[in-house]
């Protein structure tokens, strides 16, 4: 049975919402660029590549003499998985802030030091993730320090690589991805697909072993619908004498803003969501 046929929940925040939205369209921004880079590699290596250059250089008006083609490649990719964490610790953030809307009375363990803001994360809210994923994560991070402190963390850099390589790494199938990273010399644009969908990955987890109880979301739902000038609330309170077109107006609403729910949730939230909305 596929995973869309399950009556299950799939509950995610606002705030991974705006990642997998950030992350698409910065997705198809990297895909462009490096198309680019490919053909520009290949024409170079095709002719000439200094005149090439030379020629490039003068019709596009900026100076460049020569291009070390592997350095070239793999210092922009380096970029590629900079931009990713950018995203992935805003990310962080992010829910940290919208978590505490939802569990006001309950505490966010301070930051240890030498902690990341992911380790604290899993650590406050107590959530048990793939070691195998996490040191996935953990090598990309390095990688990301490496590039402004290029004295840091070589030594670990390299264990962790090893490790990644030897590990079981059974998480890989579920992602549909394949390979393990590339050392930091030969980074390349695997490295940045393994790394964004790691990335979405451990968001979701974040969000669906925090789903807060049915009756907040229902709260939150109701606060949500008067955003606008208030206009899902107007639309909603409008099908209140149409029961059947009310139902299916408010499931779609919760879908919508929430994402997935079990038929059991889904009622839940509806019912509390009338009682709201009365």
């Amino acid at each position: 049975m596929s995973d869309r046929e399950l009556d299950i929940t799939k509950f995610s925040y606002e705030s991974y919402r705006k990642l997998k939205k950030n992350l698409g369209e910065f997705d198809a921004v990297v895909e462009c660029n490096e198309i680019a880079i490919r053909e520009f590699i290949e024409k170079a290596q095709a002719k000439d590549a200094g005149d090439y250059i030379k020629n490039l250089s003068f019709k596009h008006r900026v100076k460049v003499d020569a291009v070390d083609f592997i350095k070239f490649g793999s210092r922009i990719r380096h970029y590629y998985l900079t931009s990713v964490f950018q995203q992935s610790e805003q990310f962080l953030k992010d829910f940290k802030e919208e978590w505490k809307l939802y569990f006001p009375n309950k505490e966010w363990l301070e930051i240890k030091s030498g902690e990341t803001i992911l380790q604290n994360t899993l650590r406050t809210l107590s959530l048990r993730i793939s070691s195998d994923l996490i040191e996935f994560y953990e090598y990309y991070r390095l990688v990301r320090n490496h590039m402004s402190h290029n004295d840091r963390d070589i030594d670990k850099l390299r264990s962790l690589l090893r490790k990644t390589q030897e590990n079981k790494n059974e998480f890989l199938s579920d992602l549909n991805l394949s390979g393990t990273p590339n050392s930091l010399e030969t980074i390349g644009f695997d490295d940045f697909l393994i790394l964004t969908n790691i990335v979405k990955h451990i968001a979701f987890s974040i969000c669906s072993q925090s789903k807060p109880d049915n009756n907040k979301i229902a709260e939150a739902l109701f606060e949500h619908s008067k955003k606008n000038n208030g206009s899902a609330y107007k639309g909603l309170k409008k099908l209140k004498n149409n029961e059947k077109r009310y139902n299916n107006a408010l499931k779609s609403f919760i879908i919508t803003t929430f994402g997935r729910f079990s038929s059991t949730d889904i009622e839940e939230v509806v019912s509390e969501l009338k009682r709201l909305l009365a």
